[in-house]
């Protein structure tokens, strides 16, 4: 019926017909999305798809024959994300030049147009700290470009070129010194079932040893990118090396890679955990990393898997700090319920299906054997303040080592968080690992 399937509906130009052109089962997870027209065949559509294969490819499909006709580009190791469209959009409205993916958290593109690419590198070439950047417009005579430049290094900048000479117009964040901020590094470690979970870390201008802070991304299943980490930076700053790893159920490394998290029961607390934990393993291994200092800090999602680790029995941490936090999984499933009553989304699908076997905090209370900071606003309506003020009252009744911290006013995700949200959130994040974890607490973690 209507509500099992996902229809993509297409219209040729100059009709008032919609015709369906391709069917999705809900629960089958295939990637299907027209791009545009097929450049070479212009009755023929771009899609990214998987039509049978682990990881999305580009194709030309055929919308009056509902068929696929050509494979474009396919990798083995990675899912095809995006295109790359012509820099000069005036005189080459959406034509594709490149395909573009993710390997070791950074973008990659794969160029169909050699002048594309000699453009690409060249503006690369002249940009400091360069990271991700984007030529946001070109003149019609393709000799004038304004270019934001965004990473690691950079905040975001934005420039001009033109004659060969690059001039700066302005930056997000003019504070902010790019000889203090730090790299961010891909790198790649086997967990501990064998699979190949990619990762980067963001390393301090200081020498190892590093205290570690493991970050995961909230979502989950969302894709990782290399960019301007505030909280990254922030952390790194003060010294600390952070890992934020692609684990289980992060998008881009094929479906099975992201069906893992929830197909055969929620992993979260699980596989999803044992793939963050085996990267901060690897760091200490690689002698990068101080075993006796290490925790994990996330939000949302991350919030939830810092609750994880807390009570963790083979503890290999020394405090958390959990934001925004999941302590009751059961909230999040029926939050998906009520959505999937409204509208049904495959986002609502995974997440019921990840949550409803995960790990279930509230339930682990007594097994907490590390301190932990909960920060959480107080309007929050993805993840609501209740649970975590059950959560609470479980940490007193067993007596646990807790703080708290409430943003008045902050809902849950990031651009709800102003000025005075972050200045208590950051204040209270780092006061917490120099007095709370790692000065009073070395060495606490049970092994």
């Amino acid at each position: 019926g209507a509500r099992d399937e996902f229809l993509d509906y297409y219209r040729e130009k100059g009709s008032n017909e919609w015709r369906i052109v391709n069917r999705t089962h809900k629960e089958s997870f295939d990637s299907w999305r027209i791009l545009g027209r097929d450049p070479i065949n212009p009755k023929d559509v771009l899609v990214i798809a998987h039509n049978g294969n682990d990881k999305t490819g580009l194709w030309s499909f055929d919308p009056e024959q509902k068929k696929y006709k050509e494979l474009i580009y396919r990798r083995k190791d990675v899912d095809v994300i995006g295109v790359q469209y012509h820099t000069n959009r005036q005189r080459y409205p959406q034509v594709i030049t490149g395909v573009r993916y993710y390997q070791g958290n950074e973008e990659q593109i794969e160029w169909f147009d050699g002048e594309e690419k000699a453009v690409h590198e060249q503006v690369k070439s002249l940009i400091p700290y360069v990271g991700r950047f984007f030529i946001q417009s070109r003149s019609e005579d393709g000799k004038s470009f304004v270019i934001e430049n965004r990473g690691p290094r950079d905040p975001g900048t934005f420039y001009v070129l033109k004659n060969g000479e690059l001039k700066l117009i302005g930056s997000t964040k003019p504070q902010l010194a790019s000889t203090d901020l730090s790299d961010v590094e891909a790198i790649s470690y086997e967990s501990r079932d064998g699979k190949i979970i990619h990762a980067s870390i963001t390393v301090p201008n200081s020498e190892p040893p590093y205290p570690l802070v493991v970050m995961p991304h909230g979502g989950p299943f969302v894709p990782e990118k290399v960019f301007y980490d505030e909280w990254g930076q922030l952390l790194a700053n003060r010294g600390y090396m952070v890992l934020q790893p692609s684990y289980r159920g992060t998008k881009g490394y094929g479906l099975d890679f992201y069906q893992t998290a929830f197909i055969n029961g929620g992993q979260g607390g699980y596989q999803m955990q044992d793939d963050k934990d085996d990267g901060a393993l690897y760091l200490v291994e690689e002698g990068l990393v101080d075993p006796d200092r290490m925790m994990m800090f996330g939000w949302s999602y991350g919030g939830y898997a810092a609750l994880v680790a807390a009570s963790r029995e083979s503890q290999i941490y020394q405090c958390v700090i959990a934001g925004a936090s999941v302590p009751d999984p059961n909230e999040q499933v029926n939050y998906s319920r009520n959505e999937l009553n409204r509208f049904v989304t495959r986002v609502s699908i995974e997440q019921i299906k990840m949550w409803d076997n995960s790990l279930s905090p509230i339930e682990e209370v007594e097994k907490v054997n590390i301190p932990m900071l909960l920060i959480h606003g107080d309007v929050d309506q993805r993840t609501p303040p209740r649970a975590v003020r059950r959560y609470i009252k479980e940490l007193e009744k067993y007596g646990k080592s807790y703080k708290q911290v409430w943003l008045e006013g902050a809902d849950h995700f990031y651009n709800t968080l102003y000025y005075d949200h972050k200045l208590k959130f950051y204040t209270a994040m780092t006061d917490y690992l120099d007095n709370d974890c790692f000065k009073n607490n070395r060495g606490l973690a049970q092994r």
